[in-house]
């Protein structure tokens, strides 16, 4: 699992939506942040950027595979520049 920084968002960027979750559900994700010390909502932010930016490395490596041979690249210059990508994120 990727782990990712939280980043700091200005709460006048943030736009109010409402989920419904199975109560097991809404329990263990009430825990988890009891025990993480931080908020449902944060940790909610959290797993979707992380699904955002899974989704975009999935659509950058098939944009990848389907250019000219000649730009591609070894599997180490991916992780390469995937790992920088993460630490400037």
């Amino acid at each position: 699992m990727t782990t990712t920084k939280t980043k700091t968002v200005k709460k006048s960027s943030l736009k109010r939506t409402t989920i419904f979750l199975a109560e097991e559900h809404h329990e263990a994700l009430r825990r988890m942040a009891f025990e993480r010390r931080t908020s449902m909502a944060n940790l909610i932010r959290e797993a979707v950027l992380e699904m955002l930016e899974l989704e975009e490395d999935e659509r950058e490596a098939l944009k990848a595979m389907n250019e000219p041979a000649e730009s591609s690249i070894t599997i180490e210059e991916l992780d390469r520049r995937w790992k920088e990508k993460r630490e400037r994120a």
